[in-house]
């Protein structure tokens, strides 16, 4: 019986890629052509500035602890004596933000990173 279940699963396949894309303001992440851009210009991102954009775009509005971001972008347990998010977060910044007057990426301190197009 295991068997045949196991046999069933593997012949619905995953089927196509599900498009997902996230809007933020004028921010668009699109996870499927692993591209992000800006007011129509492409930001050039890194595939680790990448994973760390579309994880703060999936979760707009809200929150990530440096602890979360550690373990989902880079796969790791959160050191606190690390600045490898910081840094991480700054260069993603300075594409995202910085030709920008209008900024989305914001620090909450001793919290995490939140993308919004608050004031």
């Amino acid at each position: 019986e295991l068997l045949a279940r196991v046999r069933a699963l593997a012949r619905r396949g995953n089927g196509p890629p599900r498009e997902v894309r996230y809007r933020v303001a004028d921010l668009v992440v699109d996870s499927v052509r692993h591209r992000a851009e800006r007011a129509g210009q492409d930001l050039g991102l890194s595939p680790k500035e990448f994973a760390l954009l579309a994880l703060l775009a999936g979760h707009a509005g809200e929150v990530i602890s440096r602890a979360i971001i550690a373990e989902k972008v880079w796969d790791m347990h959160f050191d606190s004596d690390m600045n490898v998010i910081d840094v991480a977060v700054a260069r993603l910044r300075a594409k995202v933000d910085a030709p920008f007057t209008k900024k989305l990426l914001h620090t909450v301190r001793s919290v995490g990173y939140v993308l919004d197009s608050r004031d």
